[in-house]
């Protein structure tokens, strides 16, 4: 009974996860100009390699089978203890194995103001040259210049 209660909870936090909507993007190009959108032309001054964990879904998926397996490994009053300490370590070893390295790049425009951005590929290195956009204080966009 207690296994089919966990099944039916999991399913439902799944099917919770299902229907919610991406957010819709625009691309910087096409929205309106407002004092919230900046355009500047600078220079990458830093960059920082960053660990990303997995996603939510991921991370809830290792825990899940995290809990499961410790819950059959411990026996009495240990069950709950295991299945919760497997928990975290199924959590865990999804980090490691899903979980991905994103650079930080530190950007400075022309006037010598630092803005922060987070990008996936390892396109860019100290010293590039860069046009970026930037809304409501947020790095949207960011391209190699070429002035």
């Amino acid at each position: 009974m207690n296994m089919l209660r966990t099944y039916l909870l999991a399913t439902l936090l799944l099917t919770i996860q299902g229907c919610t909507s991406p957010q819709k993007e625009v691309p910087t190009d096409q929205l309106d100009s407002s004092p919230n959108i900046v355009r500047h032309v600078g220079e990458v001054s830093n960059i920082r390699e960053v660990k990303k964990d997995a996603s939510l879904g991921k991370q809830f998926g290792g825990s899940f089978i995290g809990a499961l397996v410790g819950g059959q490994i411990g026996g009495g009053s240990a069950n709950a203890i295991i299945g919760t300490a497997g928990a975290f370590i199924g959590q865990d070893i999804t980090n490691e194995k899903f979980g991905e390295y994103i650079d930080r790049l530190i950007l400075k425009d022309k006037q010598g103001k630092e803005y922060n951005c987070l990008v996936h590929g390892h396109d860019f290195k100290v010293g590039d040259k860069v046009a970026f956009t930037v809304v409501e204080n947020h790095v949207s966009a960011i391209i190699h210049a070429t002035e």
